[in-house]
């Protein structure tokens, strides 16, 4: 039997890929660009007075408590949706705390718009506890005279009215601060404001407007130079913010 030699196999041919192209990387920069203003997220640290939605009105509501002798007077100012004067209220109380005496503000904001048939409430307060304590303590029976006061307030929050409590800076809260200050008497008899007293005004136009204050601030000579001009050019026109 003859053997059987198959023909050698092709020479093998080798292609070499080409060398790679090198790559210019440029050096890392020393410092990174800021990116453009534009990009940059606007940090407001300014606050000011913000007019409630179309049909509601709004009640903002301040104490000033008295250490050496548990006196305290209270106020509230009541406005509508276009920042216009609807009504306000001072008194003086008999009050153990702060914290006593923001909550007399508030139920008495509460009952004076309840009276009055106003339906549809914002109440501010700048104390937050106090806003947080009626919206969110349970109580079914009163241990002593701050808590039948909270009771009372969420006694007004659940009748037949869009009544929300909320809290607000103090900087959004100016024109119930300047009222604390401006009592009607000495005596402890509550006083209704139908009209603003002149001291307001300022604090009223500035809250219309939207003029900001700084944070822990308020509003400074400049801006008070700019609500007096703005003053005196809408008395001259026989127009009225309030």
């Amino acid at each position: 039997m003859n053997p059987i030699f198959l023909p050698p196999p092709p020479p093998f041919s080798f292609i070499p890929f080409p060398p790679p192209i090198p790559i210019s990387v440029p050096p890392p920069p020393l410092y990174c660009r800021p990116p453009p203003d534009h990009i940059l997220p606007a940090i407001s640290t300014s606050i000011h007075w913000n007019k409630p939605p179309p049909g509601f009105v709004k009640l903002n509501t301040d104490a000033s408590y008295k250490y050496n002798c548990q006196r305290s007077s209270i106020a509230g100012v009541c406005r509508d949706e276009d920042g216009i004067w609807m009504f306000g209220f001072s008194s003086r109380v008999q009050s153990g705390s702060s914290f006593e005496a923001e909550l007399m503000a508030v139920r008495e904001a509460l009952k004076l718009a309840w009276d009055k048939g106003l339906r549809r409430v914002i109440l501010e307060s700048d104390s937050e506890s106090v806003v947080n304590r009626i919206r969110n303590q349970t109580i079914r029976q009163p241990k002593n005279q701050m808590e039948e006061i909270i009771l009372e307030c969420q006694g007004y929050g659940s009748r037949a009215w869009s009544c929300l409590i909320q809290h607000t800076r103090r900087e959004g809260n100016f024109a119930a601060d300047a009222l604390t200050k401006k009592l009607a008497s000495e005596s402890f008899d509550l006083h209704v404001w139908n009209h603003p007293p002149e001291s307001l005004s300022l604090i009223l136009l500035a809250d219309m407007i939207g003029m900001e204050v700084p944070r822990h601030g308020g509003l400074d000579k400049n801006q008070i130079a700019q609500l007096k001009v703005m003053k005196r050019e809408l008395l001259a026109r026989n127009l009225h913010w309030y």
